[in-house]
C-alpha cells in the first residue's frame, strides 16, 4: 500500500524536517512492511495555495502538515479537508497525555482534534543575549526571568552605543501578544472573534515598545535593524545585545555567532503581572478527508509525533516535538544547555488564541501595518490611534469563515 503525505518544506534536502522524513520513512516502513510512504514538499509561502488546489482536485494524498502559526489547520478544518481524529483516538484509547495539553488544545477547533503536534514551542517567550557585550558595557549579572522591564531598559541603555542597540523585541503580532499578556491582557477574545488591541493592557504594552524605540532609544527602528543586516546578523555582529525571539532562533544564533562571543538565553524578563508573556504554537500532522488509506496515514501521523521523532528534530537542529518527554530529554539538554530554558518556558506557556475565521496571517499583517507608524515615529500610541488600529484589525476578524 502506497500513501502520500505533504509538507511545507520544499527547499533543500538539508532542511531539518526533510532530513527527519528521509530518516524516519525507512524505519517506519520496516516496522510496517505493507505500507510504502512517499513525501512531497512545497515552499512555505506556496504551501496553502498548492494544497488547496490539490484538495479541490481530490489529489491531495493521505496525510498533511498543518500549523497554528499561519492558521492553516483551522482553515483546513473549516473546509472539512482534514478529519477530526477523536474517533481514531478513542478507538485505540490513544494517550493524548503524551503531548503538552496546550499543544493538543491548539490543534482543536470547535472542540474537535484535527492534528497531533509535530512540533511545538512557547511563542516569543525567551530572550537571547550577548554575555560578553553586556559584561563589557557594565551590566551587572546576566538577564534572568526575574528581571523587570525597568531593569531590561536600564541594561539596554548601557548596551546601546557605537551604532549598536541594547534590545530588539521583534516588532510582530507575536511580540505584541506576549507583551500584552505580560501586562495582564489579551489581544483577542476567547472566541477569537473580537480584537482587543485598544484595551488598556494592550495600550500599555504597545506604549512600552514605542518608548523603547522613541524615548529610551534602546531598540532599532525597522529601517535601522535592516541596516544592521536583520535580527540574526545584527546579533552575530555584536550590534544588538538582547533579542526577544522564539526558541527556533537558537539555530540562527549558533550559525551567526559561531565562537565570536559567549551567548545564552533566558525566559523573557517579567512584566507588571509577573510573567514575560508566551503563547503555545504548534505545527501538526493531519489525516486528509478524502484519503482511502486513513488507517495507514494515522499510523504515520503517530510516528512523526512520537518521542523519538521529536528528539531527532532537536538533534538535527531547531524546534522539537510538542511533548514533555522530548523537552526533558537528556539527549538534547546535555548537548544544548539552552534547552533547559526552553523547557521552563514550555512548561509555563500560555494558551493559544487563534482567529476563529482562520484568517490568522491576514490578522497578523493587518496589525503589523496598522502599528508601523509608531515604530517609525510618525504617530504616538494614543487611545485614538489604537482605536483606529483596532478597527483595521477587527475588519479582518469580521470576515466570514470559509466553508466546505
Amino acid at each position: 500500500m502506497l500513501f502520500r503525505f505533504f509538507h511545507s518544506r520544499g527547499g533543500p534536502p538539508t532542511n531539518q524536517e526533510v532530513i527527519l522524513y528521509e530518516e524516519q520513512m525507512p524505519l517506519f516502513m520496516k516496522k510496517n512492511a505493507n505500507i510504502k510512504v512517499k513525501h512531497e514538499g512545497f515552499t512555505g509561502e506556496d504551501y496553502v495555495k498548492k494544497v488547496t488546489v490539490l484538495l479541490a482536485g481530490g489529489t491531495i494524498g493521505d496525510a498533511m502538515w498543518t500549523a497554528l502559526g499561519d492558521g492553516s489547520i483551522y482553515n483546513f478544518a473549516a473546509m472539512k479537508s482534514i478529519i477530526a481524529l477523536d474517533d481514531l483516538v478513542a478507538k485505540e484509547k490513544f494517550d493524548l497525555g503524551q503531548y503538552y495539553a496546550g499543544a493538543i488544545n491548539a490543534m482543536k477547533r470547535d472542540g474537535k482534534l484535527y492534528a497531533l503536534p509535530f512540533k511545538s514551542h512557547p511563542g516569543m517567550a525567551v530572550m537571547f543575549y550577548n554575555k560578553d557585550l553586556l559584561g563589557a558595557k557594565g551590566v551587572t549579572g546576566e538577564p534572568t526571568k526575574d528581571w523587570t522591564l525597568d531593569q531590561l531598559v536600564e541594561a539596554g541603555k548601557k548596551a546601546t552605543a557605537d551604532g549598536g542597540f541594547g534590545y530588539d523585541p521583534n516588532l510582530d503580532q507575536k511580540t505584541f501578544l506576549a507583551m500584552t499578556r505580560a501586562h495582564g491582557g489579551e489581544l483577542i477574545d476567547a472566541e477569537g472573534k473580537k480584537s482587543l488591541l485598544n484595551s488598556p493592557e494592550a495600550i500599555a504594552a504597545i506604549t512600552w515598545l514605542y518608548e523603547a524605540i522613541n524615548k529610551h532609544k534602546i531598540t532599532p527602528t525597522p529601517d535601522q535593524l535592516k541596516d544592521l543586516g536583520g535580527d540574526a546578523k545584527s546579533f552575530g555582529a555584536g550590534k544588538v545585545a538582547m533579542l526577544r525571539r522564539g526558541t527556533s532562533f537558537q539555530i540562527a544564533a549558533g550559525q551567526e555567532v559561531k565562537d565570536q562571543f559567549k551567548w545564552f538565553v533566558t525566559v523573557h524578563p517579567k512584566g507588571p503581572k509577573g510573567v514575560g508573556g508566551s503563547d503555545y504554537e504548534a505545527d501538526g500532522y493531519s489525516v486528509t478527508a478524502n484519503s482511502k488509506k486513513s488507517a495507514a496515514a494515522w499510523e504515520w501521523v503517530k510516528w512523526l509525533t512520537n518521542q523519538e521523532s521529536g528528539i531527532r528534530l532537536g538533534e538535527i537542529g531547531g524546534t522539537v516535538g510538542g511533548r514533555p518527554d522530548v523537552y526533558k530529554s537528556d539527549r538534547l539538554i546535555s548537548k544544548q544547555p539552552e534547552r533547559k530554558v526552553f523547557l521552563e518556558a514550555m512548561e509555563n506557556a500560555q494558551p493559544a488564541r487563534p482567529a476563529y475565521n482562520t484568517f490568522f496571517n491576514d490578522y497578523r499583517i493587518a496589525m503589523h501595518e496598522a502599528l508601523m507608524p509608531l515604530w517609525t515615529g510618525k504617530e504616538t500610541p494614543s487611545k485614538s490611534f489604537l482605536d483606529n488600529a483596532n478597527g483595521l484589525v477587527q475588519a479582518v476578524l469580521d470576515k466570514p469563515a470559509p466553508k466546505a
